[in-house]
């Protein structure tokens, strides 16, 4: 009977460990470009604003710099790093691109990572892979929200 067991599980460790990765697909609509009617510095102050406010730590740059990016969102407080490690179930992190179209007009590029965790103990043992940004994390809300705090909705 014992051997029964052990066979058992040993045949249940080898068929999971022998399951092969599946290859990520590129996610789909993690980014967006956009015309904003405003100057570029008022953008760029309304989507740090934006940015901030969602919970992502925002890298400055040089003033003339084009681009913002941002961290990893903070999900739960001083635990984070627990959380991004191990226990995480998503992230996402977002990079902005921001060129002056004229004096009034700033063209936006968001681009949205948006990664979960695959595998079968996923929050412990799973590796982060590409999703699409789930609605308050993607590009489009983003955009939205930047849209509100500048005045243009």
């Amino acid at each position: 009977m014992i051997r029964q067991w052990v066979f058992l599980i040993g045949l249940l460790v080898l068929t999971g460990c022998a399951a092969a990765p599946q290859p990520p697909s590129q996610p789909a609509g993690n980014s967006q470009d956009v015309i904003l009617e405003a100057p570029e510095a008022q953008v760029r102050a309304a989507f740090v604003r934006v940015l901030t406010n969602g919970g992502y730590e925002v890298e400055r740059g040089a003033q003339d710099d084009s681009a913002i990016r941002t961290d990893y969102r903070e999900e739960i407080g001083n635990y984070n790093w627990l959380y991004r490690t191990q226990f995480g179930v998503n992230r996402s992190k977002v990079a902005v691109t921001l060129a002056p179209e004229g004096e009034t007009a700033t063209r936006v590029t968001v681009q949205v990572w948006y990664e979960g965790k695959s595998g079968e103990w996923m929050p412990l043992t799973g590796s982060w892979v590409p999703y699409d940004a789930a609605l308050p994390q993607s590009a489009a809300n983003t955009i939205r929200l930047v849209k509100n705090e500048l005045g243009l909705l």
